[in-house]
């Protein structure tokens, strides 16, 4: 997924690029400073979501609104007075006033998520993550399973293993459907599930434990994966 910010306060420009930088689901997030920048990028590239100020130095964000295509927005500005009547604009699914925080971000980060068609959702199909000095592009459908070590996860695919610093409980929120985390250590992909038994399962032919909270949840899911 690909963000664009139009802000010409380059504080904000890099908050909203770092908080971005945690969601491995966004590929990549460039910044703009004014209207004129904005109308030239969208026409040029393609964005799934744009984080938009009120106040620009040329065009406000009432003006800009009527010139951007129909791309999802994210309001970031002082100007709460401009809250409700954001929502006129049908681009506008979420209004964060300044000072941005990261858990107000993710709310409306979620919120737009949650508005995806189920197909779109479900082609989130790559992670890019961080493995020392690396960046690996790991395609989803090729994950075996996750395992929790420490501050890392570790990918296990079909001939190798990518390890990564970020934790599990982040990650699961941000893979395809097929993914369910089935212990404190453990996230699967259902479509490698060869077996269930009564305190494991057998996935790519590797034994993993089933914790006990997480049980009922992977036997209600089974019962209706295709």
């Amino acid at each position: 997924m690909n963000c664009l910010i139009i802000d010409d306060d380059p504080l904000i420009c890099d908050l909203i690029k770092h908080f971005c930088s945690k969601q491995n689901w966004i590929e990549s997030c460039i910044s703009v400073s004014d209207g004129n920048q904005a109308v030239q990028a969208v026409n040029t590239q393609d964005f799934d979501l744009i984080f938009l100020d009120y106040n620009l130095p040329d065009l406000n964000a009432k003006s800009l609104l009527s010139l951007l295509p129909d791309i999802p927005v994210i309001m970031i500005t002082t100007e709460e007075s401009f809250g409700a009547g954001s929502y006129a604009f049908k681009q506008v699914i979420d209004f964060i006033v300044k000072p941005v925080n990261y858990d107000r971000f993710l709310q409306a980060l979620m919120r737009f998520k949650s508005k995806l068609p189920e197909k779109e959702k479900n082609l989130q199909n790559r992670l890019v993550v961080k493995e020392g000095n690396s960046t690996v592009i790991i395609k989803t459908d090729e994950i075996r399973y996750i395992k929790s070590e420490s501050n890392y996860v570790v990918f296990f695919l079909e001939d190798k293993k990518v390890m990564a610093l970020m934790s599990l409980k982040k990650l699961v929120e941000e893979l395809p459907k097929q993914f369910i985390r089935i212990h404190k250590s453990f996230i699967i992909n259902l479509n490698f599930l060869e077996r269930i038994s009564t305190e494991e399962v057998l996935v790519n032919s590797e034994h993993i434990p089933i914790g006990l909270t997480y049980k009922e949840i992977l036997l209600e899911k089974i019962k209706d994966w295709q």
